[in-house]
C-alpha cells in the first residue's frame, strides 16, 4: 500500500515528472470504488488521475537528495550495455523505477555517451524524458522556474557542481 498524500503535497509520477496533489476523488471502475489523487503537472499543463493504491507516486525528494542527484551528474559514467536496444531497455527501466538518483544516472550516462556516439531515436527520447523528469523535480523542490532548473542540470553535467 502506498503512502497517503494530501492536497498541496509535491509528488513525482515517474512517467510525467513532478506535480502537486490538487485533491482526491472516488471513481467506480468495474463496479469497484477506488480512491484517486488528482495531480497537476505544471510543465505539461496536465491533470492526472492517479490510483491511490498501487501507483508508484512518490513524494518529491528533499534538498539533500536534489544535491546528491546534481552531484551525480558530474561523476563518472556507470557501465551500460553496449547493444543500443539493451541500453535503451536498461535506461527505461531506471526511469520507470521513479527514483531520482536512477533518473539522474540516465541523464548523465546518456548525455556523456551522446558526446561520442549517435543516440538511437529511442535513446534520444529517453534522455529527453529523463531530463524533463529530473528538471521538473528540481524546480518543484527548489521553487525554481524550469529554465533555472535546466541551467543547474547543464552546469552539473559539465562538472560545475550542484551549487545554484
Amino acid at each position: 500500500m502506498g503512502r497517503e498524500f494530501r492536497e498541496g503535497d509535491l509528488v513525482v509520477y515517474p512517467s510525467h515528472g513532478a506535480g502537486v496533489v490538487t485533491g482526491t476523488e472516488e471513481k467506480t471502475v468495474l463496479g469497484e470504488v477506488r480512491k484517486y489523487y488528482r495531480v497537476y503537472i505544471s510543465d505539461a499543463g496536465l491533470t492526472l488521475s492517479v490510483p491511490a493504491d498501487g501507483s508508484n507516486l512518490r513524494p518529491c525528494a528533499d534538498e539533500a537528495s536534489i544535491e546528491e542527484a546534481l552531484d551525480m551528474l558530474g561523476r563518472e559514467v556507470t557501465e551500460m550495455p553496449s547493444n543500443w536496444s539493451h541500453r535503451l531497455k536498461h535506461n527505461q527501466e531506471k526511469i520507470k523505477s521513479g527514483e531520482l538518483l536512477e533518473v539522474a544516472e540516465v541523464v548523465r550516462n546518456l548525455s556523456v555517451y551522446s558526446r561520442e556516439h549517435d543516440l538511437s531515436t529511442g535513446e534520444r527520447s529517453t534522455l529527453m524524458r529523463a531530463r524533463q523528469i529530473l528538471v521538473s523535480e528540481i524546480a518543484a523542490v527548489r521553487g525554481l522556474e524550469l529554465p533555472e532548473a535546466e541551467r543547474l542540470v547543464n552546469r552539473a553535467l559539465k562538472g560545475g557542481g550542484a551549487a545554484g
